[in-house]
């Protein structure tokens, strides 16, 4: 949708300098039609884009003109009913222009296919899929077992490759994601881009200061560099921007959590210098920004091997969601070397979601930023914990270097309770209470 606008404006300026050019050659008198036929040409420009592209015959009811979009699940996978957005774009569209039948229309022949998101292995589940690799590892005489000598050298910064990352809500449209979600999933990507896109309603995890889940780590937005840390038994990854991801997987170990856990639970192994991961015991969460949910049965099955180069890393993933995904799904990138780990000017930032937590979903169901005079504004820079002590429960009271306070003396005297018994004591001819 930038690039549509961004178009527009490029051939605004064209025209306008043609336009420029006429007048210096002195034909004065056609300037002002020049003038008239840019502003023509660029506002039906702009306006074309709430119309379908050239060939395109769009839904009776779409998104942006329905008034229910509950019912019409079967149009849900058409890239129509979006209008052939991506994600990115829906997302986009949360501004106070963007009310129901003015969203624009986008390219709908770009994107990613759905057989080219789908995992490309025969694998049905992620310990189907570990088992083969371990099997495989088993065969070339390992797992390899690693010292601290013979262990790769991976440790230091890396940075993603964009490249078709469709995970990240702008190499697809988003009725293709939507035909491989669940018929429940894919009703709740529905409710999610509508009230993104059409009502202006987004409720993004970073804005509230909700958790990422696991999924977010691949998502553009959620992460920044990459900080990872090698050794014998244990491979870190730590980044993130709204919050924090560590990512610990565990070798040669097995899982044991019991209860679902945010980023989930990793063991994995060595296979030569390929590292297999499995994570598991994920607690369902959403992406937000107009993609999808994933539920609590979600896996992830992550090979790990030297990029190329020598100097980056391969990161294939499948993601293993029987109740969300249709099949199994896959994305692979590349993690570019962009610094050693002992490199003396960069550190990571460690994430406190305070900022962001200034905001509230208000009365009309949308979220509004907080300021220092709202009900539940934090100071996070003065003494918050005491100024709910103070609010709450010391309401009127005098501070000792305050006009009219008692002296200290006098406020250091214990006072006497009409038994005459010192406040705070008992007296032992006082009979206790009766159950």
């Amino acid at each position: 949708m930038i690039f549509r606008y961004a178009l527009a404006a490029l051939v605004a300026s064209s025209l306008a300098l043609g336009a420029g050019a006429q007048s210096i050659t002195g034909r004065a008198s056609q300037r002002g039609e020049a003038a008239q036929k840019v502003a023509a040409k660029s506002s039906a420009f702009v306006l074309d884009t709430t119309k379908p592209p050239p060939g395109v015959e769009p839904l009776a009811v779409d998104l942006f003109t329905t008034t229910n979009f509950y019912f019409d699940a079967d149009s849900w996978t058409d890239n129509r009913y979006t209008r052939c957005n991506t994600p990115n774009e829906l997302w986009s569209m949360a501004a106070e222009t963007a009310h129901r039948g003015v969203g624009t229309w986008g390219d709908c022949n770009r994107g990613l296919s759905a057989n080219e998101i789908a995992s490309p292995y025969p694998y049905k589940t992620a310990e189907e899929h570990y088992n083969a690799l371990l099997a495989q590892a088993k065969a070339h005489g390992g797992p390899t077992r690693h010292t601290r000598a013979s262990a790769p050298d991976w440790d230091g910064w890396y940075r993603r490759n964009r490249d078709k990352q469709w995970i990240y809500g702008d190499a697809l449209l988003a009725g293709t994601m939507a035909s491989l979600l669940t018929p429940e999933y894919r009703r709740r990507m529905t409710q999610l881009v509508y009230h993104e896109a059409v009502t202006n309603a987004p409720q993004w995890n970073a804005s509230l200061c909700y958790p990422e889940g696991l999924v977010r780590w691949w998502s553009a937005p959620a992460i920044r560099d990459i900080e990872v840390l090698v050794t014998p038994k244990e491979v870190q990854f730590l980044s993130g921007v709204a919050d924090n991801f560590i990512r610990k997987i565990l070798v040669g170990q097995k899982h044991v959590q019991k209860v679902p856990q945010w980023y989930g639970e990793t063991v994995g192994f060595w296979d030569g210098d390929t590292l297999v991961a499995w994570t598991a015991n994920v607690q369902g969460w959403t992406i937000s920004h107009s993609m999808f949910e994933f539920s609590n049965a979600m896996q992830v099955i992550e090979v790990v091997k030297p990029g190329p180069d020598g100097k980056g890393l391969v990161v294939d993933a499948t993601f293993y969601d029987p109740e969300a995904f249709t099949r199994p799904l896959h994305t692979a990138a590349t993690w570019n070397r962009v610094g050693n780990i002992d490199d003396p000017e960069r550190r990571y930032t460690f994430v406190e979601c305070r900022t962001q937590s200034q905001t509230a979903v208000g009365p009309d169901g949308r979220v509004k930023q907080l300021n220092p005079l709202d009900e539940g504004f934090v100071d996070y820079l003065g003494r918050p914990w005491a100024a709910t002590w103070e609010t709450h429960f010391e309401q009127g009271w005098q501070h000792p270097n305050e006009p009219g306070s008692r002296s200290l003396a006098e406020s250091t005297e214990p006072r006497t309770s009409s038994l005459g018994a010192p406040d705070g004591s008992r007296s032992s001819s006082l009979t206790a209470p009766a159950d």
